[in-house]
């Protein structure tokens, strides 16, 4: 308590007087800082030259000072050999003792360097003998904007062949005068190629510059701030904004999967279902791996609600370095989210960017027919030695009274019933606006996607504005502010069965619908002997649909100090509100039936305040680059529950009222505080020796008291090497760097009050003769419950070749987490019915990642290719003391009944874990000789691998099951092509995983052949005494030898390869807009995509990309039926006015 008030006081002094306090401070201790001109000219060179080429020699000084140079090859003659020998001397020296001499001239503007010709003086006597005819002059004005359409700001743009150069203002615009129609303009940015334009005539020339290779002076965010690449120490990838919309997705969450080394990404469900990500492998055993959110600054923001055309970059921080400066809840690494700013412009520009495509199931299963079916459940039945279903002595019966049409001669395909072809549609308009003091960005959005299967749907709303605000040289102040609202149709899984599970069991003799029941639809009743539920009427009338409203705010307002040093305040606002309804009405197919109508509402309101002050600062001298970020901060939640349900004897009410029967009510209220303080300095040294450290501590109320403190340091360092002077001859290789670092992250993601014993209230004893409110505890308290700590390590590698044509970012890492919260068992005696969460595990992941691009941007056709390669190995390291026993999970009734995962220590997480097959016995003899007595001729043989001793024992038991594979890859990869041509584009890419199992359940479905369900055409094939000669083993019903069980029989080989986007592209040429649209349209694309266009896999279900169903732990790559993947085509249009 004492340290959460001091903490409120300190935060509340900050604020009042912390600008005014280190403003009279710092102006006593540090001196004014000159001009940005200055600064550049005292920075410091070493240069020694000998018969070397100007333009190489001014690589070199560019390389030591940091300095970009703008200058015409032809005008400074840039091919001459000159000497020169200079020893640490500031660049005003060089230029003046060097350069001067040759007839060079320089002007500084921003962070740049204009070199021009300098012309030699006359002799007064040639100037009085010489006449020349004064030039005519006339001013040619433009835009210099980026390949997007953004202004540039402080570009250069020099008449080729003379001194005479401008620089664009805030909105892009220059002006300069020219002598002549051949007169060309070489115009230039940082971070951009150079482009030369011919005026001729005319007096206006809008220029539009392409992104360099691989920049290093490309900005990137991190924690709290950005730095240069050229700067970065840590593993920091960014995906730019152009990736994530070619990929359409309704969560721009998917669109990450495959463009980053380190990031696995499965698609996990119906559309509006979160995808299971997980940064360099598996976190934590009984809870979430997934990584923390930062949006627009705001620490745990939801990057689900964003439209991706709003983002203008992510960054994925997956070292300690990066995310350690995030403390308790960066052990997952952090996912940085940053979405457009306003621009200054002329004039406001507006964007349109809107596409309709529809989507398709990629692949359905081969089940069998009514005729099939007919033939395979009386084998089934047959060798059970039971009874056929009575429907089969009367399959010429109406399917109902009044009908026309046999059960004989229905023959539904219920996955024709189910899937659909299903639209998709996004559309996107903003605003961009601004000027030298303000700008602005505003937008608004619609997505709708319906799902492939009946029933599934998900539809959002979004409205964005940001801006941002000059007050002087002083006092900035800006916001980021997003209201979303979206509506989910929930996929049932009715009687804990999915959807598929339903679509392959529902009998193909069955109809569909049956006007004379109530509700209108069919199913099986006793004279089937099956008993799925009609998976139609489960999509259309057992309806849970969620409505989510989410508001994320934030403000900030900048105090620039002095020029090194500045105070930014952020306060923001996280605001959700869900609200679930579900509606189970009356129906009855027959043998499933419901005689109440349930209806179910549940709202939650979660809201979290974010407040924070930083100090930055920064300053350069000499080749000392100094930066320091603190900070001090507080994030505060609270969720509040309600849930009301009950029935009603009629489908006419729908509502929860006071007219509910069997009523049921309930509700919470959760909160949680987390305190933080947190320090970073980066320091570089001549941009060859790179060192950034930071330290966080964190207090959380969820820990107990004397454990809710913790402390989260990092330390980082680069040596670029390209820089140091025995490297610079290597002219090849124009950026090597090495990196290495180590930090400690912490998880907190566990629920607010795990530490503490709850009382509950939800029982009714019996004392005196009747029922009595009652509350028990059902579990212990653990007052050492803490954090869970991952410590790692990273080295890493850059290199730049050919000017950065070609760029390789190298990684390997051990990443180690202690303390994992595991239940520990506690005696049955003792009378409590849960375990008590401990600090007791540890586990291991390490991984190499690779990503590479290269870059060809000159002549008319231009094109890039991009791709990234990562592997992740997992280790359970141990359990502690208190658990003996391995973990497992996965068990289900209809999957064969026993578990299909084991975690233990020495093992990957959650490895499948089951019998070995070794054929199937052909005769009674061999069966005789085996360790199953009880099987019969066609039973599947499984293999006597060990016994309570360890040993092969003759019996098959659960001591002979064994590790059969795992569900992590052995590495995945991503590989993104795109070129340009006169107009055109496309983009290629490729996303895939190799070397992952996953536990096909749907084979279960459709071979295991358990009871009478419908099945897959495989199990026409079983093993008979004429047909001997299949790995299908006999049709009995009831399953009685279990070779249904946990096996590799279902265990199949999970790689793919995915086209996953494959995109052509058109823009309509400027002056075809002109004559069409009369200037009112500057830009104009359209363009046909595709997701998933083709997958290459060798997985017999549905498809290969298998999450977690209800992401339960420790059940990744079960293969229950999920919802799989969709193919979709699509048509775009963009449009700039």
């Amino acid at each position: 308590m004492k340290k959460r008030q001091c903490f409120a006081t300190l935060m509340l002094v900050m604020r009042k007087f912390m600008p005014t306090s280190l403003a009279l401070f710092f102006a006593g201790s540090l001196y004014a800082h000159n001009s940005s001109a200055q600064e550049i000219l005292d920075r410091s060179v070493s240069i020694t030259a000998s018969n070397i080429e100007i333009a190489k020699v001014i690589s070199k000084v560019q390389k030591q000072s940091g300095v970009k140079f703008i200058f015409s090859s032809n005008a400074i003659s840039a091919d001459r050999l000159i000497s020169c020998d200079v020893k640490n001397k500031k660049l005003k020296y060089f230029f003046e003792q060097v350069f001067l001499p040759l007839g060079i001239g320089y002007n500084v503007v921003d962070d740049q360097v204009i070199l021009y010709s300098v012309k030699k003086n006359n002799s007064a006597s040639e100037e009085e003998n010489t006449t020349t005819e004064a030039p005519v002059f006339r001013t040619v004005t433009g835009v210099v904007s980026d390949d997007k359409g953004e202004p540039l700001v402080g570009a250069s743009v020099i008449l080729k062949n003379t001194s005479r150069y401008s620089m664009t203002n805030e909105r892009g615009a220059f002006s300069i005068e020219v002598d002549n129609d051949n007169a060309i303009l070489v115009v230039s940015y940082t971070g951009y190629e150079t482009k030369e334009i011919n005026v001729g005539s005319e007096n206006r020339v809008n220029i539009s510059l392409v992104a360099s290779n691989k920049s290093l002076n490309e900005i990137i965010v991190v924690g709290y701030g950005t730095q240069r690449r050229r700067s970065v120490t840590g593993a920091i990838s960014r995906v730019s904004s152009e990736e994530i919309t070619a990929m359409p997705v309704s969560d721009p969450r998917q669109a990450l999967q495959g463009r980053v080394a380190g990031v696995s990404i499965v698609n996990n469900g119906a559309p509006g279902d979160a995808p299971i990500i997980r940064i360099r492998g598996i976190g934590s055993i009984n809870y979430s791996s997934d990584p923390f959110y930062v949006v627009d600054g705001f620490p745990g923001g939801d990057m689900s609600m964003i439209d991706g055309r709003d983002i203008q970059s992510v960054e994925v921080l997956r070292d300690a370095s990066a995310a350690a400066i995030y403390g308790s809840r960066a052990a997952n690494g952090v996912i940085i989210v940053t979405t457009k700013k306003g621009a200054k412009t002329d004039k406001p520009k507006i964007n349109l960017d809107t596409y309709f495509g529809f989507q398709k199931a990629w692949k359905t299963l081969d089940l069998l027919n009514t005729e099939e079916y007919i033939r395979y459940a009386t084998a089934l039945k047959a060798n059970a030695g039971t009874a056929l279903p009575a429907r089969f002595n009367n399959l010429d019966q109406p399917v109902y009274a009044g009908a026309t049409q046999t059960y004989r001669q229905t023959n539904t395909d219920w996955q024709d019933e189910m899937f659909r072809v299903a639209p998709i549609t996004q559309t996107n308009i903003s605003l961009t606006s601004g000027n030298g003091r303000s700008r602005y960005y505003a937008s608004a959005g619609y997505t709708k996607q319906q799902g492939i299967m009946l029933g599934t749907e998900y539809q959002r709303y979004n409205i964005r504005f940001n801006s941002d605000h000059n007050l002087g040289k002083i006092f900035s102040f800006g916001h980021s502010f997003t209201v979303a609202a979206d509506e989910k149709l929930n996929e049932n899984n009715s009687g804990g069965r999915t959807q598929l599970q339903h679509m392959i069991r529902s009998l193909p003799y069955m109809p569909v619908e049956d006007p004379t029941l109530p509700g209108g639809y069919r199913g099986p009743s006793g004279d089937d002997g099956s008993d799925p539920q009609n998976p139609v009427r489960v999509a259309l009338q057992d309806i849970s649909r969620n409505n989510t409203i989410k508001i994320l705010g934030a403000g900030y307002v900048d105090v620039k100090i002095i020029p090194a040093l500045s105070y930014r305040f952020t306060a923001g606002v996280n605001y959700v509100h869900f609200n679930n309804r579900l509606n189970n009405p009356i129906y009855n197919e027959s043998f499933n039936a419901r005689v109440l109508n349930r209806v179910e509402q549940s709202q939650t309101m979660y809201r979290s305040l974010y407040f924070s002050n930083q100090l930055n600062f920064a300053k350069r001298i000499g080749s000392h680059d100094i930066g320091a970020t603190v900070v001090a901060e507080s994030q505060n939640g609270r969720s509040r529950n309600l849930f009301g349900g009950g029935t009603y004897t009629t489908n006419e009410l729908r509502e929860v009222t006071n007219s509910l029967q069997n009523v049921g009510v309930s509700g919470g209220l959760s909160e949680d505080i987390l305190y933080s303080y947190l320090g970073r300095v980066n320091y570089s040294y001549d941009d060859r020796y790179l060192l950034s450290a930071s330290y966080r501590r964190d207090g959380s109320s969820v820990f107990a008291p004397g454990k809710k403190w913790a402390n989260f340091p990092s330390v980082s360092v680069g040596w670029r090497i390209s820089s140091e002077e025995f490297f610079k001859s290597i002219t090849l290789v124009n950026e090597l760097k090495l990196r290495a670092s180590w930090g400690k992250m912490g998880f907190n993601g566990i629920g607010n009050y795990a530490w503490q014993p709850l009382l509950l209230q939800n029982t009714a004893p019996v004392f005196g003769g009747g029922q009595q409110s009652g509350a028990f505890f059902n579990a212990l308290g653990n007052s050492d419950l803490e954090w869970e700590i991952t410590d790692m390590k990273n080295i890493g590698v850059d290199v730049g070749l050919w000017d950065n044509k070609i760029y390789i970012q190298a990684e390997y890492y051990i990443r180690k987490t202690d303390g994992l919260i595991l239940q520990t068992p506690l005696a049955p005696s003792l009378g409590f019915s849960v375990n008590t969460p401990a600090n007791v595990g540890s586990m291991e992941n390490k991984g190499f990642e690779l990503q590479a691009t290269y870059t060809q941007r000159s002549g008319e056709f231009k094109w890039d290719v991009s791709a990234n390669f990562s592997t992740v190995k997992n280790k359970v390291l141990s359990f502690g003391e208190k658990i003996k026993a391995p973990i497992f999970a996965g068990g289900n009734a209809d999957f064969g009944g026993f578990d299909i995962t084991r975690t233990i220590v020495g093992d990957p997480v959650q490895s499948f874990y089951g019998w070995k097959v070794a054929g199937i016995f052909q005769t009674q003899a061999e069966i005789d000789a085996s360790a199953q007595k009880t099987a019969k001729p066609g039973d599947i043989r499984f293999e006597d691998i060990s016994g309570p001793d360890g040993k092969p024992d003759g019996a098959i038991t659960a001591d002979d099951r064994v590790v059969l594979g795992n569900f992590i890859p052995d590495f995945t990869y991503g590989i993104n092509f795109s070129a340009n041509y006169k107009g055109f584009d496309a983009v290629v890419f490729l996303q895939g995983v190799q070397g992952n199992t996953v536990y096909n359940g749907t084979k279960v479905l459709t071979q295991g052949m358990l009871r009478l369900f419908n099945a897959g055409k495989e199990v026409l094939s079983a093993w008979t005494p004429q047909n001997p000669n299949t790995n299908i083993p006999r049709a009995v019903d009831g399953d009685p030898n279990n070779n249904s069980r946990t096996s590799n029989r279902f265990l199949e080989n999970g790689s793919y390869l995915r086209v996953k986007v494959f995109s052509i592209g058109y823009n309509v040429p400027k002056s075809a807009l002109s004559s069409l649209a009369k200037g009112a349209i500057s830009n104009a694309r359209i363009y046909l995509a595709s997701q998933n266009l083709l997958t290459f896999t060798r997985y017999s279900g549905y498809d290969p990309e298998i999450g977690s169903r209800f992401n339960a732990a420790l059940t990744s790559g079960i293969d229950y039926g999920q919802f799989p993947q969709a193919r979709t085509i699509l048509l775009g249009l963009q449009l700039s006015f």
